[in-house]
């Protein structure tokens, strides 16, 4: 049964490429102990990065439940049509958090390509908003938190700012962290290092992961 008393769960890693956000978030995944980790594997990187075979039609989605682990590419079910994908593994995600217990975790990488400020596709909406009801949780890396729309990032919890190359996109980041790091600290961080922020403990953590 949903749990409809939890708070809005999600976390959104910014940084530049090479910063550490993409090894925070696969170690995130590798090491929490959950029912499921769903990955939007488009380009193949998580597949390459992570040594897993990835699944490339619906049964094969439905095979992977087993490893705990579903890395979906989509160019055999959905050659050429990227988006209309992404919003396919959205909806299926949540379809199968709805049936199973336990804690579960979807992955999109560079979030910004799939939304804008202005609308967010109704199937993403789905993971980001209601996804905690079924316990999906939704972990969000990105180089240009600025163009996340405000919808996703009111419902995330947890922001995790590593390095960033663009003003705008630091400039979002220290707004996201609420007053809890600054654009000096941000623009200043070694590659490797992050500041992360708990939006409504307060509570900081500073650290690095190479």
């Amino acid at each position: 049964m949903a749990d409809h008393t939890l708070p809005p769960a999600g976390t959104v890693i910014v940084g530049m490429t090479g910063s550490g956000k993409s090894e925070l978030a696969y170690r995130y995944l590798s090491k929490s102990q959950v029912a499921c980790r769903f990955i939007f594997d488009d380009l193949g990187r998580a597949a390459t990065r992570l040594g897993i075979t990835p699944a490339r039609t619906e049964a094969q989605c439905i095979a992977a439940l087993a490893s705990r682990w579903v890395l979906f590419n989509p160019h055999t079910m959905f050659a050429g049509d990227t988006r209309n994908a992404f919003r396919w593994f959205c909806q299926w995600c949540y379809n199968v958090s709805k049936g199973g217990p336990g804690k579960k975790l979807l992955l999109i990488d560079e979030v910004w390509q799939w939304q804008n400020n202005q609308q967010i596709p109704r199937e993403l909406a789905l993971c980001t908003q209601t996804g905690r009801e079924e316990n999906l949780e939704t972990v969000l890396a990105t180089q240009l938190p600025h163009k996340i729309n405000a919808s996703i990032t009111g419902q995330s919890t947890e922001i995790i700012i590593f390095r960033t190359d663009e003003d705008l996109a630091t400039a979002r980041a220290v707004e996201l962290a609420k007053g809890l790091t600054t654009k000096e600290e941000v623009e200043n961080l070694p590659l490797g290092s992050f500041v992360a922020v708990n939006r409504i403990s307060r509570g900081v953590l500073r650290g690095l992961v190479f």
